[in-house]
């Protein structure tokens, strides 16, 4: 895969950062997902938004009982708000994940454009063998350099 295809320059997480540096860094990004690398740069996982946000919600809606409509819970922004507060300073650690996905940077753009034609979202690039990582890929990125090659 070209390095066309992904961008060599991303924003990733220590794993002792905490939940506040994470969102202050997705918002100042413009990104919903992070990597997490450790000393050496080694992929250690990913910070996904829609699992923290998972964490504010309630328990019934996440177990998978088909809670869809949340009305009888009388929750105001404010009270959301503090329960971010209380996760604030805990290490992004406690909250990384696996990534579903991970590709290399010989990875074809074919085959990426088919996980991201299955719903992958942000793709992290991990060099084949040493697992360090070396960049982030994502639709946008794909779309970025479609537009950017050959004449029309």
């Amino acid at each position: 895969m070209s390095a066309a295809v992904f961008n060599t320059t991303f924003s990733a997480l220590a794993p002792s950062d905490t939940v506040a540096d994470a969102t202050a860094r997705m918002l100042a990004d413009h990104v919903t997902d992070l990597p997490v690398v450790d000393g050496d740069g080694r992929l250690v996982g990913m910070f996904l938004l829609d699992r923290l946000l998972g964490l504010l919600l309630p328990k019934a809606a996440l177990l998978g009982y088909g809670v869809e409509d949340l009305t009888f819970v009388a929750e105001t922004l404010d009270q959301l708000r503090e329960r971010m507060r209380e996760i604030d300073e805990r290490p992004v650690l406690e909250f990384t994940v696996k990534p579903e996905h991970v590709v290399h940077p010989d990875t074809t753009p074919l085959e990426l454009v088919l996980l991201l034609h299955r719903g992958a979202r942000s793709v992290p690039v991990v060099e084949t063998g040493g697992g360090r990582l070396v960049g982030m890929t994502s639709a946008r990125d794909v779309l970025a350099a479609l537009q950017r090659g050959g004449a029309r």
